[in-house]
């Protein structure tokens, strides 16, 4: 494990100071922009219309609109006034990136809306356990952004939770790093995993050591999402749609060299009901 934790902060961590953000003005393109991620694109994987409600509530006045530039980066941020922007985390994982190919920046539009991901129904407990699958795991559940491949100004993202993983997973779409030979569900599954890693070392600032510790947390976590995903709900192959973010991580660790540990002896009340794909535990 510390070989590939190791390679990644040698990569993407540098000493480089991250970039100040600064307020900023959308452009009538972005307001374009915003309008039309939020309203108009087709919302296949946002089933639940986060993006549509984050802007009926910037238009009742209860979110606002933040705009802020960084460096490379722009941001513009459909938030509650009282939501917490990582500012900081931002602008480690835009250093880490560096600018986009070409002209041009990063754009990253932001519907911070406050769902969370969550499992299907409540605990099971020796009363309610029965043979039958009371639900299954759709995109709702688990989806919060996307990325056009090689369009570094595409980028959006639609929940609060998790942002700084959704982002990291959607840079690396936008940023060119998918093999577009392999299927959707490989693509997926191996941008999930490398996003995981990336966070970690990121959030290590450059302490293999930290990096070691964050990861052994985030393995413990995977693993037991894996242990509720396989035997509550059946997600076993790729056929099953949260498999590419989900239990399909452990075949792309393992062929980095990295094994899971054991799923705990309550691996669901150890989540909390929670399908992030990240532990809590480490931001």
């Amino acid at each position: 494990m510390s070989v590939v934790l190791e390679t990644i902060m040698r990569r993407l961590v540098t000493k480089k100071k991250p970039f100040e953000w600064v307020r900023d003005e959308p452009t009538e393109e972005d307001l374009r922009h915003i309008q039309k991620e939020g309203k108009e694109s087709p919302s296949i994987y946002d089933e639940l219309d986060l993006r549509g409600q984050m802007i009926d509530e910037l238009q009742a006045g209860r979110a606002v609109l933040k705009t802020w530039r960084g460096g490379y980066a722009k941001v513009l941020a459909v938030v509650y006034p009282d939501t917490k922007i990582p500012w900081a985390t931002f602008g480690k994982i835009f250093t880490a990136f560096g600018p986009p190919k070409g002209k041009g920046l990063w754009r990253i539009v932001w519907f911070a809306h406050p769902k969370k991901r969550e499992f299907p129904c409540s605990f099971q407990t020796p009363s309610n356990i029965t043979n039958e699958r009371t639900s299954q795991v759709t995109p709702q559940h688990i989806n919060g952004g996307y990325a056009y491949a090689c369009a570094p100004e595409t980028i959006v993202i639609y929940r609060e939770e998790e942002v700084e993983r959704v982002l990291i997973h959607e840079l690396l779409h936008a940023a060119c790093t998918d093999n577009m030979e392999n299927p959707e569900w490989l693509r997926e599954v191996l941008t999930e995993t490398w996003a995981e890693l990336f966070l970690v070392a990121i959030l290590a600032n450059g302490s293999l050591r930290k990096a070691k510790q964050l990861w052994k947390i985030q393995a413990q976590w995977i693993a037991n999402q894996q242990h509720v995903l396989t035997t509550e709900y059946g997600v076993l192959t790729p056929d099953s749609f949260p498999w590419r973010y989900t239990v399909g991580r452990a075949s792309a660790l393992q062929n980095l060299g990295i094994t899971l540990p054991p799923a705990s002896s309550q691996p669901r009340a150890d989540l909390a009901n929670s399908l992030r794909f990240m532990s809590p535990n480490l931001l």
